[in-house]
């Protein structure tokens, strides 16, 4: 290792002790310690040896080399020496400096770039409006739940992703995408805090918890607060995009709690195990109640907690039996025909503004059934009452009341009838039970 020495001092006592400061040996170690060093010359207070040297000489390492201009790179402390050459040198100041101020003129010329696009992309979101008469019923629901839980900002102002937890138990944002992706929600870049918007490569991304959204303005030109009081006015006519929302925000709801409990017994799991589960309890609830999930939901995740504790196992092991143990569970009382208990809603568990929704218009809770709750739909949007129905339940329901008043059962056949109907079966269901249980 070899330094060279640019002295900027003419004092031989200075230029001694800097000879002495950089001295190394033939392997490179440096021959003077730097405390057998201080107090060779009186310094300012506060002032260390490397400053008072660096003040008085410039340093450069053979062993560095600019790969840029070929000069030697200066070092300012001994720890930045190098005792071989390096693979792969850095910049001398000069040309360091040089670089420097190229890569900010193009960082402001990014930033420039930038802030055009955005005001461009701002300029055409201005333009875009939306029918809201022709919006489908589970948008209509998800938009009441959003002023629900961020009242008055979905209509007066801007809100983020943060501001919406109120909306459902869980995935409040993914609720939130399915109204920005069907343009309902527009993106405010204005009202956004800087470095919501940056460049990654040459495509723009967002930090998605910061974007400012916005309701989109009505093409009626009609003011927010009146597109609302519209819309709670709404005539629902779909069964499967009513149906479905509920299951959304079902899984959302037992989700909560499959997370809860995991948190509980420390058990952590991961994507992939997260979307099998919510796999499965999709299913499971177009028949079992959100409710009755909980309580599989308890009893699984306690008994990964045991296994967890076993020889052999430890809990990335045992949370990862989760997602099967949820589903051979549910096999089992289907196959068996096992009652599932249902579980109270915790107390720190909300229901959430779409819950709420979804209470005031089906007359639904956690205790329903998604059998009863596709039975409600089907009522509610008047598809029960549609002629292609009624065509198809004539012939059955003409055979059923024949059966039943010829065996003097009209009232106890009506009485079972309301019993199905109750527990969530639709009116095809009903009739065909009982005809088979009078021909048995």
């Amino acid at each position: 290792m070899a330094i060279k020495l640019q002295m900027l001092t003419q004092d031989p006592k200075e230029i001694e002790l800097i000879e002495r400061y950089w001295a190394v040996d033939e392997s490179g170690r440096y021959l003077e310690k730097v405390s057998a060093l201080t107090g060779i010359i009186e310094m300012a207070k506060g002032m260390t040896l490397a400053s008072f040297i660096r003040q008085r000489c410039n340093a450069f390492d053979e062993n560095q080399v600019c790969p840029q201009c070929a000069e030697l790179v200066e070092i300012k402390s001994r720890s930045e020496a190098t005792k071989v050459p390096q693979r792969f040198p850095k910049l001398c100041t000069l040309c360091q400096d040089d670089q420097d101020a190229i890569a900010l003129e193009v960082k402001k010329a990014r930033a420039a770039e930038l802030e055009r696009q955005l005001a461009e992309y701002a300029s055409k979101q201005s333009t875009r409006t939306v029918d809201y008469s022709m919006l489908p019923d589970n948008l209509v629901l998800l938009l009441l739940a959003l002023d629900r839980a961020i009242n008055p900002r979905l209509t007066h102002g801007g809100f983020t992703l943060g501001d919406c937890r109120g909306l459902a138990p869980r995935y409040a944002g993914d609720f939130i995408l399915q109204l920005r992706e069907a343009g309902l929600l527009l993106d405010d870049p204005g009202k956004a805090s800087p470095g919501t918007y940056y460049w990654e490569g040459d495509e723009i991304w967002m930090s998605r918890d910061q974007v400012v959204y916005r309701l989109a303005p009505d093409a009626a030109s009609r003011s927010a607060d009146e597109v609302i009081r519209s819309l709670r006015e709404r005539v629902y006519t779909d069964a499967d995009g009513l149906f479905n929302l509920w299951l959304d925000y079902s899984v959302a709801d037992v989700m909560r709690y499959v997370g809860n409990q995991c948190a509980l017994y420390h058990h952590d799991l991961d994507e992939q195990e997260q979307e099998e589960i919510k796999s499965t309890l999709r299913s499971a609830l177009q028949t079992y109640s959100v409710s009755q999930l909980w309580s599989v939901v308890w009893k699984v995740v306690r008994d990964a907690a045991s296994l967890a504790n076993r020889e052999y196992y430890n809990r990335p092991k045992a949370a990862a039996t989760i997602p099967g143990k949820i589903r051979r569970n549910l096999e089992k009382v289907q196959r068996d025909a096992i009652e599932l208990k249902a579980w109270g809603r915790p107390e720190q568990h909300c229901a959430g503004a779409l819950g709420m929704v979804l209470s005031e218009v089906l007359g639904v809770d956690e205790n329903t059934s998604g059998q009863r709750v596709s039975s409600l739909v089907t009522w509610l949007t008047g598809q029960a009452c549609s002629s292609t129905l009624q065509v198809a339940l004539d012939e059955p329901i003409h055979e059923l009341m024949t059966m039943a008043l010829a065996r003097d059962l009209g009232s106890s056949v009506m009485v079972r009838f309301a019993e199905l109907i109750r527990g969530g079966h639709d009116v095809g269901f009903a009739i065909e039970e009982i005809r088979e249980s009078l021909r048995s």
